[in-house]
């Protein structure tokens, strides 16, 4: 039995025209990818969308500005025009691999997909367990360009039931040597997991537990001149286990550089730490569809991009240097810091000792996106607002339901939830979904808490008035709001949050109810859809979730 939510209003968007995909190298299959890894975004066979060559009509009228960039069918175009129709938008030629642009200032570039256009060898090492013993592997980025998954899945199919294929070494495909090494005691990176755009992943999440890799003390880059990017995906805009997570820390405590996402306040923001002040919060939201995330470190501060988004934060950086650092571990983060998981899924990681241009930018991403498949040209957007059960609390790999929902169609993405998070604390994600409604295209927020008040001995009353507040300002904002009713589990308000929806307190445009008697996640008991816990939906609950919310809102993008 499928969900079929209460549409509460009627909203009308125009519809964005369309031509056939073109062919793409990589994609996720069009089945659904029943049976085997996560792959995320959907196959242009299911959602064909912006995946065209762009036209005269994609014009600032369609929120398109000078400078954007646009991919299809492995090429890439940039606007140089975009009066109201008569867009014009020149072909991109691009370096072969995102690195390239880089040079010999490139000094870390790695992952399990070419990253230098040159490189054939070993890519990463790996661990599994097969009848109780350690097997080691390494596994090669071929002549060819591609990575050996044959042997990945040889190894994958040995390995004992319920483990893992962890990475334990990335290697440096610049030449200079500066290979990354599991963090000692924390080796939680796994491969074999997620696939973006039908690329493996180094692939991080809640469940994973905190770690990453340690960047070897030969690697050093200016303060004030440096450069950081990844490709793939994050599977969160905000929060890993309740703490922020960390992508990249350059130096060592006290004399450091951090970026990280959300902040003690968990606002859905990207920030930064280094020798001036501890967190300053930029203006750039990361999303979770695919895409490159840059950010470079100039004499005037800091510009980060990811896809045609771009932000910049000002002040002069000091001319120190970083030896070494973390990815993804928040290393000297404190007892409760350090415990926040990076969020990533990421197909490569590139680090240069020279702060890019701004071709060199636009370069990065054009490659990242012929690589893998990234579409900066995308303009409709999902909001995602609640708590460890959007966050995906007992979850590895980042497979959340907002995330893995990007099988059914191509759109921004972003998931501002927090594990543990109150009502009153899902307020503190609203700022950054207005942030993003400024943004063009059709707008979707996705809002589900409430339970979390009841385990704070939060009264009803105040549960209702914030949700209010939440989705009454997210559709001030122009967003289409649906509501998820509260689950079983025992003591959620469920009955109250059904009635302020049916009293208008809380206003939703369509409301969720998929714990209804009969619907597939009514029994909290049942344990082939919930953690034993009864609270939180496991792998199989967050596809159902995943699979009915999209149903629910599939409409209002065809409007």
């Amino acid at each position: 039995m499928e969900t079929r939510g209460r549409v509460l209003a009627c909203i009308t968007a125009m519809a964005v025209g369309s031509l056939p995909a073109l062919g793409m190298a990589a994609q996720c299959p069009p089945d659904d990818h029943k049976g085997g890894e996560t792959c995320i975004p959907a196959n242009s066979a299911v959602d064909q969308g912006l995946n065209r060559p762009p036209g005269t009509d994609d014009d600032v009228s369609r929120g398109y500005a000078p400078g954007d960039l646009w991919q299809a069918g492995g090429r890439v175009w940039r606007a140089t025009s975009v009066t109201p129709g008569g867009a014009q938008w020149a072909a991109v030629s691009t370096s072969n691999a995102p690195a390239d642009t880089f040079g010999a200032h490139a000094v870390f570039a790695g992952g399990p997909t070419r990253m230098v256009s040159s490189y054939s060898g070993p890519a990463v090492d790996i661990e599994t367990t097969a009848g109780g013993q350690t097997v080691a592997t390494t596994l090669i980025i071929r002549p060819d360009g591609t990575l050996d998954t044959e042997t990945l899945h040889r190894v994958l199919a040995a390995r004992d039931a319920g483990t893992f294929a962890t990475v334990t070494r990335v290697y440096d495909q610049t030449g200079h040597g500066n290979h990354l090494v599991a963090t000692p005691g924390h080796h939680v990176v796994h491969i074999g997991a997620v696939q973006v755009s039908g690329q493996e992943t180094l692939s991080w999440g809640e469940n994973n537990g905190p770690g990453g890799f340690v960047l070897p003390q030969t690697l050093r880059v200016p303060a004030n001149s440096f450069f950081f990017g990844t490709t793939g995906t994050y599977a969160s805009s905000n929060s890993g286990y309740s703490a922020f997570p960390v992508p990249l820390m350059l130096g060592q405590k006290g004399q450091e550089f951090k970026v990280f996402m959300g902040s003690y306040t968990l606002d859905g923001f990207v920030h930064v730490a280094d020798m001036r002040s501890p967190d300053q919060r930029t203006d750039l939201i990361i999303s979770n569809d695919p895409a490159a995330f840059g950010i470079s470190a100039t004499p005037n501060g800091y510009r980060l991009e990811n896809g045609n988004n771009h932000a910049m934060l000002g002040g002069a950086l000091p001319a120190s240097s970083f030896s070494g650092g973390y990815i993804g571990y928040n290393a000297d983060g404190g007892s409760w810091f350090e415990q926040g998981r990076n969020t990533g899924q990421w197909t490569g990681i590139v680090i240069a000792d020279q702060d890019a241009t701004a071709e060199q930018e636009q370069d990065f991403e054009a490659a990242a996106a012929v690589a893998g498949d990234h579409m900066p040209q995308l303009r409709d957007t999902v909001v995602a607002i609640g708590d460890s059960r959007t966050e995906g609390y007992g979850l590895s790999d980042g497979t959340n339901w907002p995330y893995v929902m990007q099988r059914y169609a191509r759109y921004k993405s972003y998931n501002f939830a927090v594990s543990g998070a109150t009502t009153k604390q899902m307020l503190d994600m609203v700022p950054a979904a207005e942030a993003l409604a400024g943004h063009p295209g059709r707008k979707v927020a996705v809002v589900f808490g409430g339970f979390n008040d009841h385990l704070h001995h939060i009264g009803t009353g105040e549960t209702v008035h914030n949700l209010g507040h939440i989705t009454s300002r997210l559709k001030k904002a122009g967003y289409h709001v649906a509501f998820i009713d509260e689950a079983n589990t025992q003591g959620a308000p469920r009955k109250a949050l059904t009635n302020a929806v049916e009293d208008g307190k809380i206003t939703a445009d369509t409301e969720l109810d998929l714990f209804s008697s009969g619907e597939p996640l009514a029994d909290v008991l049942d344990q082939t859809k919930w953690l034993a816990d009864t609270t939180h939906p496991n792998q199989a609950g967050h596809d159902i979730i995943a699979r009915n919310v999209w149903e629910n809102i599939a409409d209002f993008f065809k409007k």
